[in-house]
């Protein structure tokens, strides 16, 4: 099978590593993959599986875009590949006006994924327009069923996201090397307990409910420091703006920024507690509770969207009303004080999502053949 992953870039996310680790399976278990992206951190990565990479910029929003579409209608006319799956809406756009460029005969199936909230439009509705569409949990399933009118129910189909097991081993830790050049890079940090926040600088992510709990909790525990860990948009001034918050709760000395980081695993396994507290939209999965708990560090998160999901079969005491500080900040107390122990549990196993994911194409290409 050649399959085709396309998406707006190989930068660090959410819908790139699923791309990446799809190639990564698919690769190895003797299919062949291009992906179309624009290059990114996660590019080596990806090349090294042995998957093909074309660095065409399809999702960069300018008028030169579109004209991939005939690139693309070329290349698919000459490769001619059994699936193209796509990741985000431009991309979407570029691969349905190339397919429509073909004949019908020629085709190669189309898969889409929601990875989140998508606006409702015309634009976002691609996404719902797969011959094939996964949705990344039961709740983008629901959203996505409820928002597109005309999707059939039954093309869509829920895939949660996969955590590997090699790459987050239960009660890993970091080890001597890490701990150094990070007292290094954040001096800080060293003597303190701390707090984790994964996740881009996008303003509901839950930054501000996460500097109202370190001020709630210092009085009695002042080891405590809270990390942020991801990256805000070149041009922003969240990070300013948070800084100022945390200088008002008079907390910014026990807070700090790591930008955008390649060692998650290690900051969540060297973290009391890790943190998911996203507001609205809520996250449509987030895959840092999945592995922070594969890895056995406790996990406190809003009880809906996708880590509702997640903490319900993973670790149930985690769940906080959406919006309730005052639970969030006494199941912390109870936390810091006790630290409840994160069972080893198989579910949300990387190679679990990506043979359903095989098993979409595979059925996607049996009805095409009918």
């Amino acid at each position: 099978m050649h399959i085709v992953q396309v998406l707006v870039s190989l930068n660090l996310g959410g819908s790139e590593l699923v791309a990446v680790e799809l190639s990564e399976f698919a690769t190895s278990t003797g299919h062949r993959v291009t992906v179309i992206a624009a290059d990114g951190p996660l590019g080596d990565r990806l090349r090294s599986s042995g998957a093909t990479h074309l660095d065409w910029p399809v999702g960069k929003k300018r008028l030169g875009t579109l004209r991939y579409i005939s690139r693309l209608s070329d290349w698919l006319a000459r490769q001619q590949p059994d699936v193209i799956h796509v990741h985000s809406r431009l991309p979407a756009w570029i691969c349905l006006l190339a397919l429509r460029r073909l004949d019908p005969k020629q085709r190669p199936a189309l898969v889409t994924s929601m990875h989140g909230h998508y606006s409702v439009s015309r634009y976002s509705a691609v996404m719902a327009s797969g011959d094939r569409v996964i949705a990344v949990s039961d709740h983008i399933h629901d959203y996505s069923l409820h928002n597109y009118s005309g999707t059939d129910p039954d093309r869509m189909i829920t895939v949660h996201g996969g955590i590997s097991h090699e790459a987050f081993p239960f009660a890993y830790q970091p080890g001597a090397a890490w701990w150094e050049q990070t007292y290094r890079e954040f001096p800080e940090l060293a003597g303190r307990r701390l707090l984790c926040l994964p996740g881009r600088l996008s303003r509901y992510k839950g930054h501000g409910e996460f500097i109202e709990l370190i001020s709630g909790l210092l009085p009695d525990q002042p080891d405590l420091h809270g990390i942020i860990v991801g990256k805000a948009k070149p041009g922003s001034r969240y990070r300013d703006e948070l800084e100022g918050l945390a200088e008002r709760y008079g907390v910014l000395e026990h807070l700090t920024f790591t930008g955008a980081r390649t060692d998650m695993r290690d900051w969540m396994a060297a973290s009391e507690i890790v943190y998911s507290l996203c507001s609205d939209p809520p996250e449509a999965f987030g895959r840092t509770v999945p592995e922070a708990l594969h890895l056995g560090v406790p996990v406190i998160g809003w009880d809906h969207g996708g880590v509702q999901e997640t903490l319900a079969v993973l670790f149930p005491q985690g769940a906080v009303v959406p919006g309730d500080t005052i639970e969030l900040l006494q199941r912390s107390r109870a936390f810091l004080a006790k630290r409840p122990s994160v069972q080893p549990n198989l579910a949300f196993g990387l190679n679990e999502s990506m043979q359903k994911t095989m098993r979409v194409y595979q059925s996607v290409l049996a009805e095409k053949d009918q």
